[in-house]
């Protein structure tokens, strides 16, 4: 008795689906009334769909200036935000100035992303916006001698996770030391039990939310990822950002 093989078949792209399609198609006409510099295209090599042109931002005196910039959406888009690059190397690559070695743009970190998978429509010129105020802050950084960066920023790998940990707990570092082993899934309390925190409440009563918070915003694997040889502690040793080249 033979048996058929099963010719292997390659998924299709999001925006090869019916709904794919009409998403791209809205997409299409949002970009052209807001950013008429950019177009879509797929990339041959993965079958990804790009959003590549020029960025054309004016100095107060009027000269313009020419960035050439892709977006790279992944495959699982929308439920994934696209990825920016400075495609013509126009800026250094540098963590100081939030542009990783690949020239991806580091525009937040990523449990700080406002992309909303229900909206992408929205989200796309949301983030399409933030890259223009990314590049217009580079530009700032370059003519300001490159001492400061001109906008709010947060520091890169494990570093940042610390900070927006220590952000969600009001700044409590004492208190991040006491619940990280539950943030890292190195100790499960019980919900009836008295809380790591060193309160006599009810973990459910006290900090089970935040815990919970915490881990559902940056995602299990990322804390595993960035923190899988971490002690009980919080190291007391807080790096600048250009410090952290090896883990951003």
């Amino acid at each position: 008795m033979y048996r058929h093989r099963r010719s292997g078949t390659k998924p299709k792209s999001w925006f090869e689906r019916s709904e794919g399609q009409q998403l791209l198609q809205q997409q299409q006409l949002l970009v052209k009334a807001q950013y008429p510099g950019l177009t879509f295209q797929a990339e041959s090599e993965s079958g990804r769909m790009l959003l590549e042109g020029d960025f054309v931002l004016k100095a107060d005196c009027g000269i313009p200036t020419t960035i050439h910039i892709r977006v790279r959406f992944p495959s699982n888009y929308p439920s994934s935000e696209p990825t920016a690059y400075d495609a013509g190397a126009f800026f250094p690559t540098d963590v100081d100035r939030h542009i990783l070695s690949t020239g991806a743009f580091c525009l937040w970190l990523p449990p700080c992303s406002p992309w909303d998978e229900t909206d992408p429509n929205g989200s796309l010129l949301r983030f399409l916006d933030e890259v223009t105020v990314f590049l217009e802050r580079q530009l700032v950084y370059d003519a300001t001698g490159g001492k400061q960066w001109p906008g709010p920023q947060c520091r890169h790998g494990k570093y940042g996770y610390l900070d927006f940990m220590l952000s969600i707990l009001d700044g409590n570092e004492q208190l991040l030391n006491a619940l990280l082993p539950a943030i890292l899934g190195k100790m499960s309390p019980g919900r009836n039990e008295v809380c790591p925190c060193g309160g006599q409440l009810k973990y459910k009563r006290c900090h089970a939310g935040l815990v919970e918070q915490i881990v559902g915003r940056i995602g299990r694997g990322t804390l595993d990822y960035f923190f899988k040889d971490s002690g009980k502690k919080v190291s007391s040793e807080k790096p600048s950002l250009g410090d952290e080249r090896k883990s951003a």
